[in-house]
């Protein structure tokens, strides 16, 4: 993991969870709320200018805030590297996009691609030729089946799992604990086993 100095973005959480990895980092935490004025820079003085020679990382789990973070970032080059969990496995030909998160316990297989921006949490596995685009959220204990696709700003709760080779589109949802046995269409949030639509697109709740 990188020792050059680290701005995290956020103060929460996932904040903390990115800290953690981050071993002998100089760390400071870019914050929009209170916090010990030495473990933070403004967040306004960070977007209106030039910014410090540092990696940044976005330690924040809502998918849209981290997004628009992800947006700014970018559009003033900052560098946003993978921060990957000391025990975290991923292949050697697994592809890796930038300002993602891979924490403790998590698998990443052979020939997967993982988007920019997405969050791999504790004890998740990415099996082999699994494609997840920008801003997928996997959360703590996912399990994906070979040759998954989901699309981007997708979330997955805790312990669900995708059975081998399934297509779920961007922006679908999966309930903690579901079982999804068959593709499924963009907006769409499933729940279940096997999962089912419990909300559609085009009729939300």
């Amino acid at each position: 993991m990188s020792r050059r100095p680290a701005m995290i973005i956020g103060s929460g959480g996932h904040a903390h969870v990115i800290a953690s990895f981050l071993g002998g980092a100089d760390i400071r935490f870019v914050v929009e709320g209170p916090a010990r004025a030495a473990d933070q820079i403004a967040q306004t003085e960070l977007f209106a200018g030039s910014l410090p020679d540092a990696d940044f990382y976005i330690g924040i789990g809502n998918n849209a805030i981290r997004r628009r973070y992800f947006n700014q970032l970018t559009a003033l080059g900052a560098a946003l590297p993978a921060c990957v969990a000391p025990n975290a496995w991923v292949a050697a030909d697994a592809q890796l996009g930038r300002g993602l998160l891979i924490a403790a316990g998590a698998v990443v297989g052979a020939r997967a691609v993982l988007g920019d921006n997405m969050i791999v949490n504790t004890l998740s596995s990415v099996d082999h030729d699994c494609v997840l685009g920008d801003d997928v959220q996997l959360t703590a204990g996912v399990t994906l089946g070979g040759d998954v696709r989901i699309g981007r700003g997708s979330y997955l709760g805790i312990k669900s799992c995708v059975l081998p080779g399934l297509t779920l589109g961007e922006n679908v949802e999966v309930m903690a604990g579901s079982v999804v046995v068959r593709p499924a269409p963009d907006g769409v949030l499933l729940g279940g086993n096997p999962a089912r639509v419990m909300r559609s697109a085009d009729r939300p709740a």
